[in-house]
C-alpha cells in the first residue's frame, strides 16, 4: 500500500504502553480515523487518547466492536490479549495486537486454537517493519550462516513505575524476558524468517534494581543447527537491538537504536493492508516460535534455577600449593 488512505476507521482497544499512540498517528497521518478506544485498566490513560485523536470512549470491548471498525489495533494488558483477540474473532473484525499478548504456554495455545479456527489476527514486535531490517535480511543468506547473536536493550525504568509495573510481573506480562526480550527474538525471525530458536542455556541477573522478574538475560542455543546467542538487558541506556551474523565471508551486523527508524511507519501500511483483506502483517506460526524461545528462557532462569543476584566483584585469593 502506497500513499494516503481514506474512509479506514481504527478502533483501539487498549492503551497500556506507548506503541497505540504511535500507531495511531502513523495511521491518521495517512488517512485513517480513529473511531473508538476502550481499555479498562487505566481511564485517565484512555480519555487522554480519546482526546487527542478525537475518539468516541468505549464502555466495553462489546461497544467499541459494535460500531463496526474496519480494524482493531489491540494493547490492553497481556492478560486480556486473548479476550481481546477473541471478541474480534467473533466479530469478524481484523485485529493486530502490539506485544506482549502472551506469558505463557497456556496463552499461546489459546492463540494457536483462534489461528486453527481461521481467525484474522496478528502479533509482532514493530522491528519487524524496519526498512534496515528488510535490507539487512536481503543481504543474509541463512544458508550459509556458522553462528548468530542476537540482543535487545531496553531500560526497564518504566517498568517499574506504579503505572506500568504490570509488564514487570512474570506471572502477568512476563517480566523483562517477554517484554524485552520478544524484540530480539523477532528480529532474528525477521531476519532469518522461519526461525526456530532452541535455548540449551540460560542465566539472568536482577542486581540492585527493584524488578520482580531480572534485569539481564543470556542464552545459548542453536537457529537451524547453529551456534546462537541471545542477550537481553533492561539497564539504563538507550535502546538497542542487534543481530550479527557470522558467515564464511565475514561479520554482518545490524544495530538499531534511539533516533532510527524502527518500523512503526512500515506497520501502519501494513495494518492498512491488512485491514482491506490482505495478509497478516505477521502469521502467528512465526511470531509463536518467538514466544516460545522467550518463554523457554525463562522457564530455564527462573525455575528451577535461582535467578541470580549479582554481587560486589570480590578480590581472588590464590590457594597454596599443596
Amino acid at each position: 500500500m502506497t500513499g494516503r488512505t481514506s474512509g479506514l476507521r481504527v478502533a483501539f482497544a487498549g492503551v497500556a504502553h506507548s506503541h497505540p499512540w504511535a500507531d495511531a498517528a502513523n495511521l491518521v497521518d495517512i488517512g485513517a480515523t480513529v473511531s473508538a478506544v476502550w481499555d479498562a485498566d487505566d481511564p485517565a490513560r484512555r480519555d487522554d487518547f480519546a482526546e487527542r485523536f478525537g475518539a468516541a470512549v468505549a464502555p466495553d470491548p462489546g461497544a467499541l466492536l459494535a460500531d463496526g471498525p474496519d480494524l482493531v489495533v489491540a494493547t490492553p494488558r497481556t492478560p486480556r490479549a486473548v479476550a481481546v483477540a477473541a471478541a474480534c474473532a467473533a466479530a469478524g473484525i481484523p485485529v493486530f495486537l502490539n506485544k506482549t499478548v502472551a506469558a505463557s504456554e497456556e496463552a499461546v495455545g489459546a492463540f494457536d486454537r483462534l489461528d486453527a479456527a481461521g481467525s484474522r489476527f496478528s502479533t509482532a514486535s514493530v522491528l519487524r517493519f524496519a526498512p534496515a531490517v528488510a535490507g539487512f535480511a536481503e543481504r543474509v543468506d541463512p544458508a550459509r550462516m556458522l553462528a548468530v547473536e542476537v540482543s535487545a536493550q531496553h531500560d526497564i525504568a518504566g517498568f517499574l513505575t506504579p503505572e506500568r509495573d504490570w509488564q514487570d510481573d512474570p506471572a502477568g506480562a512476563g517480566g523483562t524476558i517477554l517484554n524485552v526480550g520478544l524484540h530480539a527474538f523477532e528480529l532474528l525471525d525477521a531476519v532469518i524468517p522461519g526461525a526456530r530458536p532452541i535455548i540449551a542455556v540460560g542465566r539472568s541477573a536482577r542486581g540492585d534494581l527493584p524488578t520482580r522478574s531480572e534485569t539481564v538475560a543470556l542464552a545459548l542455543g542453536s537457529v537451524h543447527g547453529v551456534p546462537l546467542t541471545v542477550s537481553v538487558s533492561g539497564v539504563p541506556g538507550p535502546d538497542r537491538y542487534a543481530i550479527r551474523v557470522l558467515a564464511p565471508d565475514g561479520a554482518h551486523e545490524l544495530v538499531l537504536g534511539d533516533g532510527d527508524d524502527l518500523g512503526y511507519t512500515g506497520l501502519a501500511r501494513r495494518l492498512v493492508d491488512f485491514a482491506r483483506g490482505g495478509d497478516a502483517p505477521v502469521a502467528w506460526r512465526r511470531s509463536r516460535e518467538s514466544y516460545r524461545a522467550a518463554l523457554e528462557l525463562a522457564a530455564l532462569t527462573r525455575e528451577p534455577a535461582p535467578v541470580l543476584v549479582a554481587e560486589p566483584a570480590r578480590e581472588l585469593v590464590a590457594e597454596p600449593a599443596r
